[in-house]
């Protein structure tokens, strides 16, 4: 565990250039090692030295914990349940050559945005997306299936849904995001107990969609929660900002705050 946070700390950053030559980047690394923080999820568009992120990211004390789809779904039109067989089966392609890419970094794949938007027809969507996991069973970097909120997806709005499509899936797992639950589930507390054994990445994203801190979820709860589960996987912070940098600080400080008391 991280001296600072209950549970090590990872981020998710906004699209950016991911390498050294971009001095804000780095800026932001050398920040998150300031804060404690572990590693980050980074949405990339390119897939091709992940030796040289490798590198880069282990230099200020941080790994690649997660790579993130959705701006490079948004920017090339994928679906997963897309009912369009070409747009389909680029988007297995395209999480395909991600995982091979997370695998050298020791990292997973997030399958949020790319599952599907919302509105789509409902049994359609279904058959496109079982069809999509399947073919992405297998040994490899984990994938993350995200349960999204119903006003971004017509799928996967919760971890029970998300757990009908991983389950007996080798490779494939959930995952929990506190600013959805909130929206979705019945309790958050109960919803994590109730599929524990699927996720091993938990987003920590205040009901605003902002950081931890900036809302009004009790984060310590949550942590109360993994605790007494036993957790022994990440967290990431994830949402929207009002200044990345100062967002940091102030989140960094509330979820160390909620940290006092558990054992390092």
């Amino acid at each position: 565990m991280s001296e600072r946070f209950a549970f090590p700390l990872c981020i998710q950053l906004p699209p950016m250039v991911a390498d050294a030559g971009n001095a804000d980047f780095v800026d932001i690394l050398r920040l998150l090692q300031a804060e404690g923080f572990a590693g980050v999820e980074l949405n990339l568009n390119r897939f091709d030295d992940p030796d040289a992120l490798r590198k880069l990211l282990s230099s200020f004390g941080l790994r690649l914990s997660m790579v993130a789809s959705g701006a490079y779904a948004v920017k090339h039109g994928l679906s997963l349940s897309s009912p369009d067989e070409s747009v389909r089966e680029a988007a297995v392609a395209a999480l395909r050559n991600m995982r091979a890419f997370a695998g050298e970094c020791g990292a997973g794949v997030i399958c949020g945005f790319i599952k599907g938007a919302a509105k789509e027809n409902y049994g359609t969507a279904t058959c496109q997306l079982r069809k999509s996991l399947a073919a992405l069973t297998g040994a490899g970097a984990p994938i993350y299936l995200e349960a999204t909120n119903h006003y971004e997806a017509t799928l996967v709005n919760t971890l029970e849904e998300g757990a009908d499509f991983v389950r007996g899936l080798d490779g494939l797992r959930v995952l929990p995001d506190t600013y959805h639950m909130n929206i979705e589930e019945t309790g958050i507390a109960a919803a994590l107990v109730r599929h524990n054994d699927l996720y091993a990445n938990l987003h920590l994203s205040d009901n605003n969609r902002y950081f931890p801190g900036f809302g009004a979820i009790d984060f310590r709860a949550v942590y109360d929660t993994l605790s007494a589960l036993g957790y022994a996987g990440v967290t990431a912070v994830e949402g929207r900002v009002h200044s990345l940098k100062a967002d940091i600080t102030v989140t960094a400080a509330y979820l160390a705050h909620c940290s006092r008391g558990f054992r390092a």
